[in-house]
């Protein structure tokens, strides 16, 4: 059976037969809602019905379909597009109201109602992130005949306890959905003779649209594979590596060395010029070549009534004029002479009462209805307001250097948009919150040439597909930093789907009693092995002198040879999901295109095997191959053949990993 992760004839005919079909007329198209007691599909033909197609660029291809119901004046619009590079196919609708009366009450709206013909079929899902180290956990399951597998996150953050990334897994190939919606979604999956029927879209809509108003739905990505289920996740990367992963100035995104050093407080509320120009220069002089210079939480002025600074007092976006009273410019431009970028973190959506934002600006402040809730949701659906902060945050970015623009979202905005929305509006508020939302991220990027946006949700509850077109998910959960049974296994799940994440070099099970848990005492090769990812983020403590900083640039060095195949190779889990610390994990990222990559295996804390023997993928079987130890010096030439039949065995103390990274001589 092929293994290639190359696209084949069999993916895109595949793609044909379930997906493209569906975009191939105004009929075909797989909506679905109620508009008062009629059930609209598609667009019908008493709309009108039109179709334009252009050609984009050499790999893809727009379809515009629309109609408008000549009675009520309700039009429908699908911007889809059809990849030949690759066997995807993607669709969004939006529903605009022309008329001059309210329309009829338009409910369930569903992005994709359809039904997809194979044999027995399985589905794998996963739950996201939600602060444990239950999260990110894959599951596999059969899809039941007539009955429902149903899957929304929790409070209107799109990954938080569920993760809008599915593949239906038919007997000959399957389909990867991605539901590309920022906020309250939901999608189900119901089996028949006939195949699997799928729907998915905003949880919720019931509302009349007022004249000149538009809605949308969420982005429906398909991806069609053909043969062995292991392809599909390599197939996935490629098209995400080559059409969704954000190009700044044009170009791909690259891996990144990012530092961070502020004085003891509550996240950066101690952070000031002085002590940012300082601890700049404390990492350039030990030997550290970076990218990003980091500034959390806690810049801006958050001063409580006792005037103590914390950090969640958000809405006062300006920098503290007591720590900062140059701004942020002398840090960035401190940080572009070491080479690097300036991030810093926002939360623009939530506005704690006393804030600037919260004296001048009430009537763009959202509610829970709870008087003890201090927060309120700054309503992005509100066109004034999201003219506003755009405008305010470009000034921030331009004036003060920043280059990397950090959104955080600390809290669920569900019950915000749904506090006080009349019967007939339940959706509205969500909806427009969501155009609102992406078009104030597309403002910042297409007004900051260069700028990348790094999306954080109290960790990665907001990493839908629609987010991850234009940012990465760089903080991907608050939980478990330096336990490294438990990121390990997270790694397992997001390189599946999300390429380019970031990690620390942590070592919690190191921390001596007392010691601030952001930071281990001892840096070492292990917490290293563990925290391999596109971006990297030293976890020493800048303020010590106790580390071995020679190692941690030694490592760095060969976390940088390492990190354009963690990025841009085919990803081989050879061990299975698990959390377990009496486990081995390995993996293998390989670029077949130049037969070089690299085999990886770390020995958990507890793990009682001395060795174990891994299966690499996607060798060439009648290459002769040279690997090497960067950490040992050591050197091996073995064949393509014995790599693949007889497998590679690494032997290793507890706590510990090793890298080989090989190379074809063929």
């Amino acid at each position: 059976m092929d293994t290639s992760p190359a696209t084949t004839p069999q993916d895109m005919e595949k793609s044909r037969l379930w997906a493209a079909r569906l975009i191939a007329s105004p009929g075909s198209l797989p909506t679905l809602f109620r508009d008062g007691t009629d059930t609209i599909a598609g667009i019908p033909d008493q709309w009108n019905p039109s179709t334009r197609k252009r050609r984009i660029d050499a790999n893809l291809i727009e379809t515009v379909l629309e109609g408008t119901d000549p009675a009520s004046g309700l039009g429908i619009r699908a911007d889809c597009f059809e990849y030949l590079d690759f066997p995807v196919v993607e669709w969004t609708a939006w529903l605009t109201h022309r008329g001059q009366e309210p329309t009829p009450i338009i409910s369930e709206l569903s992005a994709l109602d359809a039904v997809f013909n194979g044999g027995p079929a399985r589905l794998y899902h996963c739950n996201g992130d939600f602060c444990s180290e239950e999260g990110y956990t894959p599951e596999i399951e059969p899809i039941p005949d007539a009955r429902e597998l149903r899957f929304a996150p929790n409070g209107g953050r799109p990954c938080d306890g569920a993760f809008p990334y599915f593949r239906i897994i038919f007997e000959d190939g399957g389909l990867a959905l991605a539901v590309g919606w920022p906020a309250q979604w939901s999608a189900s999956f119901i089996g028949s003779d006939r195949g699997v029927r799928v729907q998915a879209g905003q949880e919720k809509t019931h509302l009349r649209l007022m004249p000149g108003e538009t809605i949308r739905t969420p982005r429906i990505t398909l991806l069609a594979w053909s043969g062995d289920p292991g392809r599909a996740a390599n197939l996935w990367r490629r098209w995400y590596l080559a059409h969704v992963l954000p190009r700044p100035n044009g170009q791909p995104l690259r891996p990144k060395m990012a530092l961070v050093g502020t004085d003891p407080g509550e996240e950066f509320t101690a952070a000031t010029e002085e002590n940012q120009l300082r601890y700049n220069d404390k990492f350039k002089k030990a030997g550290f070549e970076y990218n990003v210079w980091w500034i959390d939480a806690g810049w801006y002025p958050c001063y409580d009534a006792n005037h103590e600074r914390r950090w969640p007092l958000t809405g006062s976006w300006e920098p503290d004029p007591e720590r900062f009273p140059n701004g942020l410019k002398p840090v960035s431009d401190h940080a572009a002479r070491n080479g690097a970028d300036l991030l810093v973190w926002f939360e623009p959506e939530r506005v704690t009462r006393g804030s600037r934002l919260a004296r001048e600006h009430p009537e763009w402040l959202l509610t829970s209805g709870d008087p003890q809730d201090t927060n309120r949701l700054l309503n992005l659906g509100n066109e004034g307001c999201r003219q506003w902060l755009t405008d305010h945050v470009c000034a921030l970015l331009r004036d003060n250097g920043i280059k990397i623009y950090r959104q955080d979202f600390n809290f669920p905005p569900l019950g915000y948009w749904q506090a006080g929305e009349a019967e007939d509006r339940q959706g509205m508020n969500e909806n427009l919150h969501v155009q609102g939302y992406l078009r104030y991220w597309d403002e910042l990027l297409a007004r900051n040439p260069g700028l990348w946006i790094d999306s954080c949700s109290s960790g990665g509850r907001r990493n839908d597909l629609e987010t991850m077109r234009r940012s990465v998910p760089l903080h991907y959960t608050d939980y478990g930093y330096g336990l490294h049974p438990v990121k390990l296994a997270f790694h397992h799940t997001l390189f599946d789907w999300i390429p380019y994440f970031k990690e620390f070099t942590l070592s919690w099970d190191m921390n001596e009693p007392g010691d601030d848990m952001r930071f281990n005492k001892v840096i070492d090769s292990f917490s290293y092995h563990c925290g391999m990812a596109a971006m990297v983020m030293s976890g020493l403590d800048i303020r010590r002198d106790d580390y071995d900083f020679a190692l941690c640039v030694r490592m760095n060095a060969i976390w940088r040879r390492a990190a354009d195949f963690l990025l841009f190779g085919d990803y081989y889990p050879l061990t299975p999901f698990s959390r377990s610390p009496e486990k081995w994990v390995a993996r293998q990222f390989d670029r077949p295109e130049t037969g070089e990559g690299f085999l990886q295996s770390i020995r958990l804390p507890q793990c009682p095997d001395d060795s174990i023997t891994v299966f690499p993928r996607g060798l060439c079987q009648d290459a002769a191959y040279a690997l090497e130890n960067p950490e040992t010096g050591e050197t091996l030439e073995l064949t393509g053949s014995s790599l693949l039949t007889e497998g590679f065995t690494f032997t290793l103390p507890r706590r510990s990993g090793a890298i080989w990274f090989y190379r074809s001589r063929r």
